[in-house]
This record gives C-alpha cells, structure tokens and sequence, in this order.
C-alpha cells in the first residue's frame, strides 16, 4: 500500500522531468541547426586527430573524456566542418601505443598525435618512418628534461610541466622541514632511463638542501603483479627495518598508491613519527578516491598544480566533464576532473586552433612554429611554448589530507617559494635561501599529531674493546645504566659535526667486535656510520666510504731502549764537526801570521828573524795567543785589534765546546735494543700487537712473521708487563698509538724502520654524503690547527719523543758559529790589506830598503842563485853574453 503511494506521488515528477528533458534537448537541436549552415547534415571534416591512451587507469578515462569534449566544442564552433577524432587504447604498453599510432596515421590518416607517452618513447616512436613528420603532443606525468642520449625530435611537443621542477618543489618541502635523509618509493614505468634520471635529478635537487636520498624502494608495474597486495606488504617490511621515516612517493599510479597506503597503515607505517610527501601523479587524483582510501592517508602531505578554479570556463567545463563521465564510467563513484583531463583538453585545443587557421593543412615544422610563436588561453592557465615544451608559470598546492578530504597549507614556486594564498604569492619577493619562512599553515601529521616529525638518530658505532683508551674509550655506569663515551677520536668527530650546514642526530652504540667486523655493520647498514681509530685499508674500502685521515699513519716496531754512553777513544774531538775543526785550525793560523807580519813590519824586534824561526813563531803564536802564554810583547793597535776579535771566538767557542763534551760524556741516550726486523725473525722472537686491528694481517701478510710468533695484546697498560716477562721482544703499533705509549713509558723508543699505511679516519656506508661533509669539515680543522690543539691536550704528547734516529748526536757545525767566523775573518782581511799597503808604500820611499832587507833576510842570495842555474841550463836561448867595448878609455857593455 505504501508503495503504491509512493509510486503516485513521483509519477508526476517523473512526467515533468521528461518533458523537461525532451523541450531542451529540442532546443539544442534547434541550436546546433542555426549555427551550422550546412545544405546537408554531413559537415566537412577539416581535420583529423589521433590519440594513443591508456584507457584502462583513471588518468587515462579522464583524458578520453576531455579530449572527446574538446573536439565536439570546436566542432560546434565551427560551421559545417568538423574534426574527426580516432582514440585507441594502450593498455599501459609502449609496444602497443607504437603500433596503435602507426595505425592511425597509416589507415585513418591521422594528421596529429595526443600521446600519453614519456619524452623517450615518444623519440622512439618518431623515428619510424610513418610517424616521423606527424606531429606528436605527449600528456599525462612530468616531462623529463632530454639529454644528449635522447635529443628531443623536431615532431615531438611536450604538453605536460618539466619534472625538475617537481623535484625542486619536493626538496623545497623536505629543507622546509630540515630533514636530512628521505626514503623514496616509486613504481617503476617501462623505462629504465626515465627511473634513473627521476632519481638523479632528485639527489640534485635535494643538494641544495643539504639532504639526500638515504633508501630508494622501487616497485615494479603494477599491472606486471600477479598478487600486487602480497608483493607490496613483504616490500614494505623493509621499510620498517629503517630508521628514517621519512618516505617519499615520487611516482606512482592511483591504484597502486592506494594499495600502499592501505598495507602501511596496516604495518604502522601511518604512525606518529612517519611523514609522507605525494607527488602531482596522485595528489591530482585525491577527489577521485573513496572515503576509505582517503581515511589511509591521514597526515600525508603533497602537491599539485595550482589553477584558477573560479573562472567560468572551468565551471562549466568541470559540470560537463562530470555529466560526462558518470554516464560513460558508472562504476567511478567520484567524477571530478584533474589536472590530467585539463592538459588534455588543451592539447586537443591546440592542435584544433591551428587546423582552423591553417584550414585543415597540417606540417610539422608550421604546427611547431605556430605554438611557439602563439600564446593559448587554456583551462589551466595561459598556455606558451618554448623549445617544444610548455613555458607557463607553475605555482604548486600544497595539501595536507586530513578527515573526509584535504586542505591547502600553503602555495609554493621556483621563484618565491612558500607563500599562504595566490595574492600574497603574487606580490612576494624572493625569499633568501636557507631561511626558514612561517608561511605553512599548521599540518596534521600521521597518527594526528602536530610536531613535526624528525629523522631517527644516525647509529654510530664505536669499538668497545680499544687497546688505547685515549683514542677510545667506552665506559658503562652500572649504577645509571648509561654507557659513556670518550677519547680523542670521538672528541674530532664531535668537533667535525659542528662544522656541518645542518644538525646531525646521533647516538653512540658500544660494538663489541674487530675492526673488520664493525665495517661491515656498515656495509650491511646496521650501523650508519663508524667512528673510532679507524685505518684506511684496501679491503676495508671495498665495502665502506672513509672520511679525510685526520691523522696520518704509519706501521712502527716499540722495543725497549737501553742507555748508550759515549767511550770512544776520541770522544773529544766528535764535539765539533771535522769541518769547524778545520775552519778554527786555519783561521788561528791566519790570524797567527797577520799579527807576526804586522808586528815585523812595524819594527817589533822581538820577532824572529830568520826564514825557519819564522814559520815557526807563526806556529807557537797560534797556540799560545788562546792562552795569553806567547813571550812576545802585542805593540801594534792593528794587532791587538786581531787578537782581540780572535779571542772572542774563541771564548765562545770554547763555552760550547765544553757544554757539548760534557753532555756527550754525562749523559746517556736511549737507544733501540732492537733495530732490524729480520733479526726478530731469524731468532724466532714473538711480538706483540692490538689483536682487534689490522696489525695482525699486516705482519702476517706483509711483514711475513709466523702465526705462532704473534701475541695479540688487548690494553696499551698490557705492553710493559709483556716486555718485562719476555712474552716480547717487540711491539708493532700504528704511529699515534705508538707516541702515546712511549710518552707514558719512558724505557721505550720507536725503532726503524716505519711503513706507510691509511691514515685514521670515519667509517660511512658506499655513497653517503656525509663523507665529503666531514671530509671537508676535518680539513678546515688540520688548516686552523684545531686537531694539532687536540691532540696535544688529550694524548698529552710531548714536542719530541726519544727516537733512535741518527740526528741525536750533539756535534756542533759550521752554521752554529758562521756569524763569529765570519766577523774574525773579515777582520784578518783588513789587517792584512792595511799591512800590504804599508809595506808597499815604505818601499817606494827608500830604494835600498827592499834590497837590503832581503840581503839581511839571505833572500837574494837565493834569488842569484836561480839566476845563475837557470842560464847555464838553457845558455843562450834566453841569456846571450853581453859585449865589452872600450872607446875612449870608457867600457861599454850592449846586449845582444
């Protein structure tokens, strides 16, 4: 009965909706006739136009509708001409799209493409033949840039924004935050290169940030899984062995997302703690989900294209897509149009406008420079092309989902970066980079919290179990229950990262195994990093990244030292260099001579006079002038200036040479007992070294000890008790290691020889950004010396240690006295020119006087005698008898 009623009550509202229906669609008809003049009611088709789409996805159904809706409003525009519209489905296969736009050129005749293709396949697809002057448009995701591997074809026109700036938007979002370490998660398309250069433009865009990508999880096509829920759940897992929870969807169709997000709330993936940033590929799609899908996304936020909504054109647009499409698709619940369908209605545009002004003819090169010269007025925007890709201005939403739907928190651009609202974007200014602005409004994070969730803490290793607790040291309070951690190399790590750009959170966690072994607890990502006396080794390099050496290493033997007092028979004389010795012998010589002939020429008669008493007067005054013990009485002031100056010297020479006698002779020196490997070897003596490093594999491998001989020692307070049992007859430690345990026992010195090996550095996983972060912070700390201050004030190192290197000897040399030698030797100069002078002069003033003084001195009685030998020897070659001619009672000699 009831039903009955109800049945009459809407029997008149159903009559008054038909008749309704039927007056207008009689008045559109009447319409269309008016507008189109056609004599019959077939117009002219001016055009044709091709589309390849995968019609199987939601992006795909859009675009068919909006390219659909496209061509019927330029078919009404225009009169008694029409385009016909060809539209094949993909299904998500490239091979099949290739074949399919081969198809529609070579039997519908096709004159343009609208393609839902990447940049790549649509380069592939215009080097056949059929295809290769049909100018393409490619729609649907991001445009990535090309490359010299792919240069993009003169045919090919990209209607959908460049991905870089994408990637800027999504590092923008993640510096806004100071994250430092993303996992990204994509769905991998049928391009490998396209995958590849996705993540390489993200890791550049994220430099600029100071952040990287830490995880990348790639799944494959969703289409290719045959059980895509269980695939997903068991990838997932491995989400939540990380420590970061910071994901990132770059890329990834609608049906998979929400397959994600529904298996990660289930895991607790969609917890406090996590954070989520959507890319353009699903955000646009948000209005098309089910309540349930949107309930997994709680907290997530994104991005998408930001278009004036308001407009008219949109209006009406947006009422007819979505009359449209519920009747086409019935199974989609929500009917809203994204920006996908926009794009693809304005590239139907655009090839419609110019069939129009070209009346139907079409060329590639005419269709590429009529777009690149012309500016569309389009449903997202105003629309231009440059270099075949569209040119508008991107603004970016960004969303944060929340309830029923999501809401706008802010809006963001290459060019002023985060802003609240369009106007204010409109008039803002650059923002300086590296500021953190206040324009977000307030986000709902995952589990509805409002904090903003921050990295998990680096997991940093550090040896629990080190032989030299001054670089090391790991200390657990029983009492507390906290473990402390301590020691030089910890201390410059601490020091590094406070010359980072960014703040790195870390924990120290005590590791309890070889060094070996803690590097690959970094290779297998248990550990993010290690810190410690770490040595760069060739196969510790093959698994894990090291820092800068912050200090430089080599492989040293310690052995005990022994006290080495000099007793040689001639200890006297190695005080001086036997180069000192020679100067002081010649220059007392020199200054002996120059005081004699000075004294002589003046008329000192306390000289010798004779030749051989002479030379030796010269001689004894050498030795007795030091000493103030020579007979002969200093007249001349020239002479007592020499012997004044020479005396100096000599004081100061003596002062040293007594001090370096006394200290060669009093004090011992510590010497190696042991100076030659091989000797260790031949004897068959054991030694000692760190049994956690790399020594052991060092002398066994390189050094060539036996195993047996080998005694691995765990403490550096355990050395000295070895060597005092004979456990060792030597130890073999890395340099710094060794100036620390011969600075705190003194009964040892580092013998030769020393081999070179990597220097002590950090530990970090193959490909982290953070070695060259704290490679670069280590150097300017060894450029200010910040790391030479350290170690002197934690190592407590002297400024020298004991060395048995050959330079301990304490013999004096040239260069210790070349400025006093120098002065006495310029002052012997002179006197001895002034001497020379005055013997010159008083020669030309007496003629007699020469000859006389070398009759006295014997000296021309010599002279004669080599004459007269010499002209017997060679007769009269050179001396011809002179001739005796007497004239006038007078003797006249001539020479012949």
């Amino acid at each position: 009965m009831e039903k009955r009623t109800l049945h009459r009550k809407m029997s008149p509202l159903l009559y008054f909706l038909l008749i309704f229906s039927a007056g207008f669609m009689q008045a559109e008809a009447k319409e269309n006739k008016k507008r189109c003049n056609c004599p019959g009611d077939c117009p002219h088709i001016f055009g044709r136009i091709g589309s390849v789409i995968d019609q199987s996805s939601r992006v795909g159904k859009e675009q068919k509708i909006a390219i659909q809706m496209a061509v019927d409003d330029y078919t009404r525009w225009l009169n008694c001409s029409k385009l016909d519209l060809h539209i094949k489905d993909s299904n998500g296969k490239f091979a099949r799209a290739a074949s399919t736009a081969i198809d529609l050129v070579k039997k519908e005749n096709a004159q343009a493409i609208i393609a839902a293709l990447t940049l790549e396949e649509a380069t592939f697809l215009s080097e056949f033949e059929e295809v290769s002057t049909t100018p393409i448009i490619t729609i649907g995701s991001a445009a990535i840039s090309p490359s010299q591997l792919f240069l993009q074809p003169s045919s090919v026109s990209q209607m959908n924004n460049d991905i870089s700036i994408r990637m800027q938007c999504a590092a923008a979002i993640i510096g806004y935050f100071r994250w430092r370490r993303v996992t990204v998660i994509y769905e991998q398309s049928n391009s490998f290169y396209s995958d590849s250069r996705l993540k390489t433009q993200l890791s550049e865009s994220l430099k600029a940030f100071n952040s990287f990508v830490e995880f990348d999880l790639a799944f494959p096509s969703l289409t290719s899984l045959r059980e895509p829920e269980a695939f997903i759940q068991e990838e997932l897992k491995k989400l939540k062995t990380k420590r970061n929870g910071i994901f990132l969807l770059m890329q990834s169709s609608l049906e998979f997302s929400t397959i994600l997000f529904e298996k990660a709330k289930k895991m607790g993936l969609m917890e406090k703690g996590y954070a989520w940033i959507l890319f353009e590929d699903v955000v646009s799609l948000l209005d098309s989900l089910e309540p349930s899908s949107i309930r997994n996304m709680q907290g997530v936020i994104g991005f998408k294209t930001n278009f004036v909504d308001k407009s008219k054109n949109f209006q009406d647009f947006k009422f007819r897509f979505r009359k449209t499409f519920q009747s086409s698709y019935p199974e989609e619940e929500y009917p809203n149009p994204s920006m996908y369908a926009l794009q693809a209605y304005d590239a139907t545009a655009v090839i419609a406008k110019f069939l129009q002004n070209s009346k139907g003819k079409m060329n590639s090169s005419a269709f590429i420079k009529y777009i690149s010269s012309s500016n569309f007025e389009g449903l997202i925007g105003k629309i231009s092309f440059k270099n075949q890709k569209t040119s508008q201005n991107t603004t970016f939403q960004i969303i944060n989902v929340i309830g029923k739907s999501y809401r706008q928190v802010a809006l963001w651009s290459p060019e002023h970066g985060f802003s609240r609202d369009f106007i204010d974007h409109k008039r803002k200014g650059t923002r300086r980079k590296g500021k953190k602005c206040k324009e977000l409004a307030s986000i709902y994070w995952p589990g509805g919290e409002q904090t903003v969730p921050q990295e998990s803490e680096l997991k940093i290793g550090v040896p629990a179990m080190a032989a030299f607790h001054q670089f090391v040291h790991v200390s657990h309070d029983q009492v507390t229950n906290q473990t402390f951690f301590s020691g030089f190399s910890l201390e410059v790590f601490e020091a590094a990262i406070k010359l980072l750009l960014y703040r790195l959170p870390h924990v120290f966690v005590p590791f309890n195994g070889t060094y070996d072994e803690l590097v690959i607890a970094v290779y297998n990502k248990t550990l993010d990093a290690a810190v410690g006396d770490m040595n760069i080794l060739e196969n510790r390099y093959r698994y894990a990244d090291f820092s800068l050496p912050y200090l430089d290493n080599q492989v040293v033997m310690v052995v005990p030292a022994h006290k080495d007092l000099k007793r040689q028979g001639f200890i006297v004389v190695e005080a001086f260099e036997w180069k000192l010795w020679a100067v002081l012998a010649a220059l007392s010589q020199c200054t002996a001579a120059i005081i004699y002939f000075n004294e002589k020429v003046n008329g000192n008669t306390e000289f010798a006079d004779s030749f051989p008493e002479m030379i030796g007067s010269i001689l004894w005054l050498s030795i007795t002038v030091l000493s103030f013990a020579h007979r002969e009485s200093i007249r001349n002031n020239l002479s007592r200036l020499t012997l004044a100056i020479w005396l100096c010297v000599i004081v100061v020479v003596t002062a040293s040479y007594t001090a370096v006698l006394s200290s060669m002779m009093t004090v011992p020196r510590l010497k190696p007992s042991i100076v030659d490997i091989d000797y260790l070897k031949n004897s068959n003596a054991t030694v000692g070294c760190n049994g956690k490093g790399f020594v052991v594999k060092y002398l066994l491998e390189t050094l060539k000890f036996n195993r047996a001989n080998i005694k691995k020692i765990a403490s550096i307070s355990d050395y000295p008790e070895a060597f005092e049992k004979g456990q060792i007859s030597a130890a073999f430690l890395i340099s710094p290691h060794a100036k620390v345990f011969v600075a705190k026992n003194k009964r040892y010195v580092v013998a030769k020889p020393s081999f070179e090996v990597g220097g002590l550095a950090f530990v970090f996983p193959k490909g982290s950004s953070l070695t060259d972060d704290i490679s670069q912070a280590i150097l300017n700390m060894k450029e200010n010396g910040a790391i030479n201050q350290m170690e002197e004030r934690i190592l407590s190192l002297p400024t020298r240690t004991s060395s048995s290197e050959p330079d301990d000897k304490l013999s004096l040399g040239l260069e210790h006295f070349s400025g006093p030698l120098m002065v006495t030797s310029a002052i012997d100069a002179i006197v001895l020119c002034v001497i020379i002078i005055r013997v010159i002069h008083k020669g030309w003033s007496s003629d007699g006087y020469i000859h006389s003084w070398l009759m006295h001195r014997r000296i021309w009685w010599w002279v004669s005698f080599l004459f007269a030998k010499s002209h017997v020897r060679f007769g009269s070659r050179f001396f011809r008898p002179p001739i005796v001619m007497r004239q006038n009672n007078q003797i006249h000699i001539v020479q012949q």
